[in-house]
Formats: C-alpha cells, sequence, structure tokens
C-alpha cells in the first residue's frame, strides 16, 4: 500500500501533494508549520477519527487521496467527519462514519479480521505526542487503541469476541456494586452523624410505604398474568377435547362422546381458577387504591412544605433519601469479590487462547530482540514474555523510544505477512525523547535494510540518510496555495 497523491481544498486555499513510491521527507526549517497536519490529515483520509490539530479543522476540507495497492488504484474523497467517498477501480462506494469504519477499512486493507482492522494503525504510524511512549498497549491517536494481544489473535484468526463482551459486561456490573459499596459506607457514615435521619422524616416514611405497597401490586400482577395464562391454556384444551370428537366405552359396553361438560375435574380447575382471580383482583385494586391515597398524601405535604425551603437543605434531604435505600454492604462486598474473580477467569481464558499464537509470538519476539540489540538495548535479557509486559517504570527517555521502535515495526511485520500487503510507514518526529544521532541513524538503516519495500513517510524538521528520499518542504503554511478559477 502506497500513497501517490493527497489534494487538500480548505476554503479558497488548497495544496497538492505527489509522494513518491519509497521514501517522503515531511521537512520544514522550524515547527508548527503544518508538518504533523498532513500526517494526520492522511489518516483523516482513510477515514480514521483523527483529532484536529491547532490550525486545521479537518472537517473544513475536502480532502482527496489516491492509494495503490496491491495493483488496485483506490482514491477516498472525505469532505465532512460523516462521511467518506471510496472509489476502487472505478467503483464507488459511500461509508457512514463512525458506524462504517470498518467496513471501509476491510475493502482498504482487504481483511474481514476485526482485531486486525482495530490496531492495523498503530502498528504502522508513530504520532509525535504518543506514538514513541506507546510499547504494546494504549492510545494511538485520538480514541483509536493498540493492544498487543488482541493483534495477535487478529494475525492467528483467533476469536475472543464474546469472551472479551463478558469480560466487559462483568466489568460495568463490579463498576454498580462499587458504586453500591460506596452508597452503603456512605449510610453508615450518615448513621453515625445523625440519630436515624430516616425515621425523622415524613416525606421519607411515605417513600418507603409507597414502595412496599408498589412490591406487593407487582407481585399481585404478576400472579393475575399467571392465572390469565393457565385460564387461557384449560380452556384451549377444553375446546380441542370437545372439537375432535373422542368415544369412551364404558365398563358396560356403552360408547359416549367426550365432551367439555364430562371431563371430570376440567371445570372444577376452571372454576377454581376464576375464584382466586377475583380474589386476587379485588386485593390488586384495594393496593393499588392504598398507592393512590399515599401519593395524594405525599403530594399535600410536599405543597405545605413547598413554603419553608429554608427548613432542610439539599444536602440534608439526600441524605434522607440516601438512609432508606435498602442495602447489605456485607453481601454487595461478597458480590464484588465474586465478579473480580469472573472477571479475572475470563482474562486468563482469553490470556491462554492469546498464548497459544506460538508462531507468531516468537516472531515478533526475535524480531524485536535482534532489533533492540541494533540499537544498543540488551535484547537477550529478555523473554517471549516481555511482549505482554505492563512494567513500563524501567523505561525511559532514550530507551523507550527504541524499545517502542523495535517492538512495532516487529509487529508490522507479521501484520504484513498476514494481509500479504506492504504498508506504509509514518514517523512523526523521530528524533525527540533524547534521541542521539548515532542512535537515528541506526533506525534509519533498520528501515534501509528491512523495509526498503515500504514507502515511508516522516515528518521532521531534521533531515535523514534514507535511501532515495524525497523532500516535501512545508515553508509556513500546509495549505498555502490561492485555488485558481
Amino acid at each position: 500500500m502506497r500513497f501517490k497523491s493527497i489534494h487538500i481544498k480548505e476554503g479558497y486555499f488548497e495544496r497538492y501533494i505527489v509522494f513518491s513510491e519509497n521514501n517522503n521527507l515531511i521537512y520544514s526549517k522550524k515547527n508548527s508549520t503544518g508538518k504533523t497536519s498532513l500526517l494526520r490529515i492522511l489518516l483523516y483520509s482513510m477515514g480514521y477519527s483523527i483529532p484536529n490539530t491547532k490550525n486545521i479543522k479537518f472537517e473544513n476540507c475536502i480532502v482527496t487521496t489516491q492509494i495503490e495497492e496491491n495493483g488496485r488504484n483506490v482514491v477516498l474523497i472525505r469532505s465532512t467527519r460523516e462521511y467518506i467517498v471510496m472509489n476502487v477501480d472505478g467503483n464507488e462506494e459511500t461509508f457512514i462514519l463512525p458506524s462504517q469504519e470498518h467496513n471501509l477499512h476491510k475493502k482498504l486493507f482487504l481483511t474481514e479480521n476485526v482485531d486486525l482492522l482495530n490496531n492495523i494503525l498503530g502498528a504502522f504510524y508513530f504520532d509525535q505526542e504518543k506514538g514513541w511512549t506507546l510499547l504494546n498497549r494504549g492510545i494511538v491517536i485520538g480514541s483509536i487503541r493498540y493492544n498487543i494481544e488482541e493483534l495477535i489473535r487478529g494475525i492467528n484468526n483467533f476469536d475472543c469476541s464474546e469472551l472479551v463482551r463478558q469480560k466487559e459486561r462483568k466489568s460495568q456490573d463490579l463498576l454498580k456494586y462499587k458504586q453500591m459499596f460506596s452508597v452503603s459506607k456512605y449510610q453508615e457514615t450518615i448513621n453515625m452523624e445523625t440519630s436515624n435521619l430516616a425515621s425523622e422524616s415524613f416525606d421519607t416514611t411515605t417513600e418507603s410505604k409507597i414502595n412496599q405497597c408498589k412490591i406487593q401490586q407487582n407481585i399481585l400482577k404478576k400472579e393475575l398474568q399467571q392465572i390469565e395464562r393457565a385460564l387461557r391454556d384449560n380452556q384451549k384444551i377444553k375446546k380441542f377435547i370437545a372439537d375432535i370428537g373422542l368415544l369412551v366405552q364404558l365398563p358396560n359396553g356403552e360408547t359416549i362422546a367426550v365432551t367439555d361438560e364430562n371431563i371430570v375435574g376440567l371445570n372444577d380447575s376452571i372454576y377454581y381458577l376464576i375464584a382466586k382471580k377475583k380474589i386476587i383482583a379485588a386485593d390488586y385494586n384495594k393496593i393499588s387504591l392504598e398507592i393512590k391515597e399515599i401519593e395524594k398524601e405525599q403530594r399535600v405535604e410536599e405543597t405545605q412544605l413547598s413554603f419553608f425551603d429554608d427548613v432542610e437543605t439539599i444536602a440534608e434531604i439526600f441524605d434522607k433519601r440516601i438512609a432508606t435505600i435498602p442495602i447489605n454492604a456485607l453481601s454487595v462486598e461478597n458480590k464484588i469479590h465474586s465478579v473480580e474473580k469472573e472477571i479475572t477467569d475470563i482474562k486468563n481464558q482469553i490470556k491462554d487462547i492469546t498464548r497459544n499464537a506460538t508462531t507468531t509470538i516468537t516472531n515478533i519476539f526475535n524480531n524485536t530482540r535482534k532489533y533492540l540489540n541494533e540499537l544498543d538495548l540488551d535484547g537477550d535479557a529478555i523473554t517471549e514474555k516481555y511482549l505482554f509486559t505492563s512494567n513500563l517504570k524501567e523505561l525511559s527517555g532514550a530507551i523507550l523510544h527504541k524499545t517502542v521502535f523495535a517492538f512495532r515495526l516487529a509487529s508490522l511485520i507479521e501484520i504484513e505477512r498476514t494481509l500479504n500487503i506492504k504498508l506504509p510507514i509514518i514517523l512523526d518526529s523521530p528524533s525527540g525523547k533524547e534521541v542521539d544521532p548515532e542512535n537515528i541513524k541506526k533506525m534509519i538503516n533498520i528501515l534501509n535494510r528491512d523495509f526498503a519495500e515500504n514507502q515511508i513517510i516522516i515528518a521532521s524538521i531534521f533531515e535523514y540518510e534514507l535511501n532515495h528520499i524525497h523532500k516535501i518542504e512545508i515553508k509556513d503554511r500546509l495549505i498555502d496555495t490561492i485555488v485558481k478559477e
């Protein structure tokens, strides 16, 4: 995959840029001229949800990008954040964004695998702000994330989507239980500071009565619904037996027809259900009337209290309401421990499935270790488990910068092997983070040697010894040419 050109039109100004199929340097002698904007607008033109830069609002631009990929000529036209038009060899299709972003990228990257699609950008794009600290998990740019476990599952076509959904549901439940537990602790504080505020308030007592009545009302309503179903079923059985014309032979040899009148017990059951329905219906009406009466009293009380707004503060009213919520802190705490264990079990299942991708893990690890050694880091000191590390405290400055470079390029190789395409490599300001010129040279040597078939696009105020480099210079502003009528 290679960017061939991009045309950016913003109001009366425009810029048309042609890219080399090999190496490109987006260069300016000073910062804040539009280098990062150009990289981001490239990604924006691919349908990604990319945040604006300081000087350009992408949604105010009409962006047309030409891409060549495995003999296909792809043209992407985006004039709004709401949709994008994709033209592949003359066949045009419109995609609504962001809801159809995956559909667009499935056709762009020629894969149906969502886990791969979610992580492709993180493999080939190094953002100026977050890119050089993003090792194996985290934010690529905006809300787009990168996750090494998900990527490995995508490369191997391991589907953990149901387990992931279960984990998310359990995590949401866990959050709710923790909030409930916090409320229970707050209740304890209220009760310690006051002498049971709930009992002192007519309003909260009334609310409690209403809640109890509504619980009883719901129970009666469900009983009525069950009786209705039973009556319908019995009536259907009665009619069915009557309709099919069954004959029964008595012990004396006499034959009689079975009718709804001579079926023993069935009518009794129906009469019983009807009687029970009447009793429960009367109870239901009684409790409904009681609820209305209590609510009427409550409205009268609220009207009276409205003349005394300064009697209670909002905080005091809130405390009284909270104090009436029945929460068993011990039960909630036990449930928290139970859900946490369930989440851990699901995570372990996902981890086990991921770690079964031994070939992919080994390939990524071997290339990572090779690049680390070339960048004067001790690649031989790590094991394959290090690909999944969460400990980044020991990495800082240039060490983290180089480690990120090695990790992500190693992942890119495996993605390309799976998709059978060469992806572009986009680097925004690779000379930052205290990386000295010697280390930059080693990074460039890796790109020249192992990624000679990839299109490389670098944005920087520095120049690099990339082979066959094409310089795209930005002087004062990215979009600086007046549109000719």
